[in-house]
């Protein structure tokens, strides 16, 4: 019984301390978890080309859309409100610097700890 009173401490001791460092293991992890890449999504803006006729419809496809600290859906709407000429929800939009595919254009927009990168569509 003595040997395993004698060993009972060092034991707790031990086992806390690798409860701590798998702990900490895991907060790096938790930075990458918030960067989703959401694929290609197509978007449907709708403008008036005559007054007095209905909307025209169009879809614009959109790729390689990847958020970090955003949601897929919240991306949707910040690129549709975008191509609609409204608010970007506090968004700064400009040309980014990462490959896409041909004939698509890198954009990127970013807030303060978000930020959302995207391939639009070419001229």
């Amino acid at each position: 019984m003595r040997a395993v009173r004698r060993w009972q401490g060092p034991a707790t001791i031990g086992s806390a301390l690798a409860f701590a460092l798998g702990a900490l293991a895991l907060i790096p992890g938790a930075a990458v978890a918030s960067t989703h890449a959401c694929g290609n999504h197509t978007i449907v803006i709708e403008q008036e080309t005559e007054p007095g006729k209905p909307k025209t419809k169009y879809k614009l496809p959109v790729k390689q859309i990847v958020t970090k600290g955003v949601s897929c859906s919240s991306a949707y709407k910040v690129i549709t409100a975008l191509y609609s000429g409204k608010p970007t929800e506090g968004f700064k939009c400009a040309s980014g610097k990462f490959k896409v595919p041909k004939y698509t254009i890198p954009q990127q927009c970013t807030k303060p700890g978000k930020k959302i990168q995207f391939a639009g569509q070419g001229g």
